[in-house]
C-alpha cells in the first residue's frame, strides 16, 4: 500500500469522524442525505473553481469536472444555486454583535468608568451620540428602529422606565436555539476554526501560523467535577474575552474607500470529548486499514 493512499484513507476516516456531530444536527432538523449531498457538490465545485485554478488558464466546467470527479451537468446546476444558499445563511447575528461591541467599546458611546451610556433614539440638539448614530456606525444597512426591535427581542436592550432612554443589557449576543442567527453563528464558528487548522497545516513558517492552543488536565477529571470545571473555565474565558474587547479599540477603524479590510477575531470554547466516539473512530480506522492490507493485489488502489 502506498504512503499516499494510507494518508488518504486516514483523511477520509478523519472526515467521517468530523462529520458525526454535523450529521446529527442535520438529521435533528430534518435535512436528508439528498439535500446535503447537493450542498457538498456545490462546495466541491466552488473550491475547485476558486482555489485550484491553473495560473494563466481559465477555469472551465470541464476542468472543474476533472478536478472534482463530478459530472459537468451537476457542476452547472450547483454553481447556479450559490447565491440562493449564500442569502439563506445571512442573518442579523453579526450586525447585532457589532452594535453591542461598539456600544461597550467605542468611547463615543461610553460614559464614566468605561460603562456603556443609555442612549436617546435620535440625537437631540447639543446632545451626545444617539442610538441611531450607533447603528449607523456599526450596522449601516439596518434601520435603527428594526435594530432596536431586534435587540429588545433577544433581551440585549430595553427602554429604561425612569428616563425613556435605550439601555444595553448584554455585552455579547448568544442566539436562541436553532434560530436563523444561531445557524449563522454555528456555520461561521466551525468554518473559522477549520480554516485556522488548515492554514497551520499548510504554513511551513511557524511565525506565520495563527494562534491555536489546547490545554487540558492530563488525566481527565471525575464526572462529578464537570459542572464546577465548566463554570471555572467559563468565568476565566469571559475575563479574557472582555479584556480583548477593550484592546480592540487600539486599532483604528478601517476606511472602506482606501483600506484593505480584514475580518478578524478570536474564538474560545470548552470541549468535552465523547470517549465512545473516539474509540469507535480508532476501531473504524484499524478495520479499514486491515481490510486494505488483506485485499487482493488486483483490488488494491495505488
Amino acid at each position: 500500500m502506498s504512503v499516499a493512499y494510507t494518508v488518504n484513507l486516514r483523511l477520509l476516516a478523519a472526515f467521517r469522524f468530523l462529520l458525526v456531530p454535523l450529521v446529527r444536527i442535520l438529521l435533528r432538523n430534518g435535512i436528508t442525505f439528498n439535500e446535503i449531498s447537493e450542498v457538498i457538490k456545490g462546495a466541491y465545485a466552488r473550491v475547485a473553481a476558486t482555489d485550484f485554478a491553473v495560473p494563466g488558464r481559465p477555469m472551465s466546467y470541464s476542468r472543474i469536472s476533472i478536478t472534482t470527479g463530478m459530472a459537468r451537468r451537476d457542476i452547472e446546476r450547483v454553481l447556479g444555486e450559490e447565491d440562493r444558499l449564500r442569502r439563506a445563511l445571512e442573518s442579523n447575528a453579526s450586525r447585532i454583535a457589532n452594535v453591542l461591541q461598539g456600544w461597550h467599546n467605542d468611547p463615543e458611546f461610553m460614559g464614566p468608568y468605561g460603562f456603556p451610556r443609555d442612549l436617546a433614539f435620535e440625537r437631540e440638539v447639543g446632545g451626545g451620540q444617539s442610538f441611531g448614530d450607533l447603528v449607523e456606525r456599526y450596522a449601516t444597512d439596518i434601520p435603527s428602529q428594526l435594530m432596536l426591535e431586534e435587540l429588545m427581542r433577544v433581551n440585549a436592550a430595553t427602554i429604561a422606565e425612569e428616563s425613556g432612554l435605550i439601555r444595553v443589557l448584554k455585552r455579547t449576543f448568544i442566539p436562541e436555539q436553532m434560530a436563523p442567527e444561531v445557524i449563522e453563528v454555528f456555520a461561521r464558528g466551525v468554518r473559522r476554526y477549520v480554516e485556522t487548522i488548515d492554514n497551520n497545516i499548510r504554513e511551513t513558517d511557524p511565525g506565520k501560523r495563527r494562534f491555536e492552543r489546547w490545554v487540558f488536565p492530563d488525566y481527565g477529571i471525575r464526572e462529578e467535577d464537570w459542572v464546577p470545571f465548566s463554570d471555572m473555565v467559563r468565568d476565566r474565558l469571559q475575563d479574557v474575552i472582555e479584556d480583548l474587547e477593550t484592546q480592540f479599540v487600539l486599532f483604528r477603524k478601517p476606511r472602506p474607500e482606501s483600506d484593505r479590510i480584514l475580518s478578524v477575531g478570536v474564538g474560545l470554547y470548552l470541549y468535552k470529548d465523547d470517549l465512545a466516539d473516539d474509540r469507535k473512530f480508532q476501531e473504524m480506522l484499524a478495520t479499514l486499514l486491515d481490510e486494505e492490507l488483506n485485499a487482493e493485489p488486483g483490488d488494491l488502489r495505488k
